[in-house]
């Protein structure tokens, strides 16, 4: 039993007895006297608590139940940004122009969309009951009703949460900061709150109605996938519209004044349309987009209503009937192609596909690949999508050449970065015993290792590269689609001979610097409360990132001028993989160390059994 929903179960088991406790007269007859400081809670609130909890207490955001400290920091991440640009903000006002002004109203309204939607999208899976949930609670004597109740006021509280923290300061300082000298200050407060909070609530329904229809609509053979699919493309779209927020910035004229079919795919347009309609300072076009913004939050939350109950029920029945059996698996044409060539070893086999099976069924990992696959996306259309002003003054979208070579850096890492992320999660922490793990080897085991024939000293060991085999494997898939992608776009067969070889490079050199020194098999290691190195995070990430993928498309540019230096590449990438597989042997055997799997934990108890 998960541990929330053990205390859960303890705490509403202790309520139903002191609900039900003897009279006064029969506890004095016992000789003591119970003193109540507060109301005990009733099953109700217990459920509203617990539901609540089960937000932040969970696998993927708080470790040990650190419920408390994970809402803090989740509030102040949702808080901070927009009270910090509020301050920025100050030394230019009051002699702000017209449509900078738009601008930064637009960001407020925007930051509240992308914020209240990606926190609806990143709890896509605790928006209903889980099959533990319901499996465990309903056996208590508790009616679905009382589940569905608490459930809904948990969520609302949830959102309701996060809307106030996004919103709560910049209402505060900004309003009082734009209003004009002379001008009425509640009527600021009044436009910048209904405009910023409706924003908040139409993406926060939106993904509601989203996973309402796909439970109602699917059925549950198509439900994982397609939830995940829509999952990855809910997180692109929240991210794309907050990296374009500069080029719409810088073209809030055109926008707001009708002079681009652009403005009406941009939801958060709809609500700087109406902040201008509510301040007094809109031009016609922006009416319009007010009007398409009221429709779609009364529709977005006409739909969540609609379809919350009706997938809730469809929910518990698919808990409680568990989902149909798809039958014998197909024999894989690449699984025997892997297992004649790259996996010949049994033990090479045990963990690739222990890899493959956990993340295809466990929706954990699909969660987190399609988050990461949501930034890479976002990135990569922000890099190759454009904005062109027509001597009409009006606004299309356009294909920025150059950006195409960004797309392999782009993606790939976010990809590695993703696959990394999941195998750092443990499934089952009681199930660990299942693998016979002893990494650091005695000199006779490692002399045992070397000799042919069956050795179980030698698991995981190599076999545990396999993690880096699954992840290049899927590199060089990701390569190919988007090769393909170039080529539907009509490119040259010399620069998708580029990109194919900066493809497998890329491919390579990812796998061997996400997974090097580690020999712990994926999902078997606990997670560590504050052991992350913010120093590697940030050079990852601030320095190695961008600086790889700016370097990477320029060479990629003189590659294409002067061809000669494809050879150059190849014997750079071969070096460069070389290098990084010898500083991986290295940790691997202990000599050189500083990498986070080096603590590891001792072997199974065996016994003295284990010979």
């Amino acid at each position: 039993m998960p541990e929330p929903t053990q205390k859960f179960a303890v705490d509403l088991h202790a309520s139903s007895h002191e609900l039900g406790a003897p009279s006064m007269a029969r506890s004095l007859r016992h000789g003591w006297v119970r003193q109540i400081s507060r109301p005990q809670p009733s099953r109700a609130q217990i459920l509203y608590h617990h539901f609540f909890r089960r937000f932040f207490d969970n696998d993927t955001l708080s470790i040990d139940g650190e419920t408390e400290t994970t809402v803090i920091r989740a509030l102040c991440g949702a808080a901070v940004p927009g009270l910090m640009v509020a301050f920025w903000l100050l030394p230019h006002y009051p002699n702000r122009n017209l449509w900078a002004t738009a601008a930064d109203r637009y960001f407020f309204v925007l930051f509240s969309f992308v914020v209240m939607g990606a926190v609806t999208t990143f709890e896509w899976e605790m928006l209903f009951p889980d099959r533990a949930d319901f499996l465990i609670l309903l056996p208590l004597g508790l009616k679905s009703g009382e589940l569905f109740l608490a459930k809904a006021k948990a969520l609302l509280a949830f959102l309701g949460m996060f809307l106030v923290a996004v919103n709560i300061f910049p209402l505060i300082l900004y309003s009082a900061l734009s209003t004009r000298p002379g001008g009425n200050v509640a009527h600021t407060v009044l436009s910048h709150f209904v405009a910023t909070t409706l924003s908040g609530i139409f993406a926060a329904f939106a993904m509601l109605a989203l996973q309402g229809l796909t439970v109602c609509l699917l059925p549950p053979a198509w439900f994982r996938t397609v939830s995940t699919l829509l999952q990855s493309l809910s997180v692109t779209a929240l991210l794309l519209l907050f990296l374009l927020f500069p080029l719409c910035g810088n073209h809030m004229q055109t926008l707001l004044e009708g002079r681009s079919s652009f403005a009406t795919w941009v939801p958060p347009l709809w609500f700087l349309g109406l902040y201008a309609h509510l301040s007094g300072s809109a031009p016609a076009a922006a009416q319009k987009l007010a009007t398409c913004g009221l429709i779609a939050t009364a529709i977005a939350a006409t739909i969540a209503i609609l379809t919350y109950p009706l997938a809730w029920s469809r929910q518990r029945k698919r808990a409680i009937e568990g989902s149909p059996s798809s039958g014998a698996q197909p024999r894989n044409l690449l699984a025997v192609i892997l297992r004649k060539t790259l996996l010949k070893q049994p033990q090479h086999r045990a963990i690739f596909h222990f890899i493959g099976q956990t993340i295809a069924r466990n929706p954990r990992y699909q969660v987190y690949l399609a988050l990461y696959a949501g930034v890479g996306l976002a990135l990569a259309l922000c890099t190759i999508v454009t904005f062109h002003l027509s001597p009409s003054h009006i606004l299309t979208p356009a294909l920025w050449q150059p950006g195409l070579h960004a797309l392999l850096p782009l993606l790939l890492f976010w990809m590695v970065s993703g696959l990394g992320a999941a195998f750092s999660f443990p499934v089952d922490m009681r199930a660990r015993w299942v693998f016979p793990i002893n990494l650091k080897l005695t000199p006779n085991q490692r002399e045992s290792e070397s000799e042919p024939g069956p050795n179980p000293y030698a698991f995981p060991g190599r076999a545990a590269k396999s993690a880096k085999l699954f992840t290049f494997l899927c590199s060089l898939t990701l390569t190919a689609a988007i090769l393909a992608i170039l080529l539907a776009l009509h490119g040259s067969y010399l620069n998708l001979l580029i990109q194919a070889i900066y493809g497998c490079g890329l491919s390579l050199f990812f796998a061997d610097l996400f997974f090097l020194g580690r020999t712990q098999i994926p999902f078997t290691r606990p997670r560590l409360p504050g052991r992350t190195n913010l120093a590697i995070v940030f050079t990852l990430y601030a320095v190695l990132f961008p600086t790889l993928t700016l370097f990477t498309v320029n060479w990629e540019l003189k590659t294409e001028t002067r061809p000669i230096l494809i050879l150059r590449t190849i014997l750079a990438i071969a070096a460069l993989h070389l290098i990084l597989k010898t500083i991986d042997k290295l940790a691997t055997e202990g000599i050189i160390g500083g990498f986070p799997e080096d603590e590891t934990d001792e072997g199974p108890q065996t016994l003295n059994l284990f010979q």
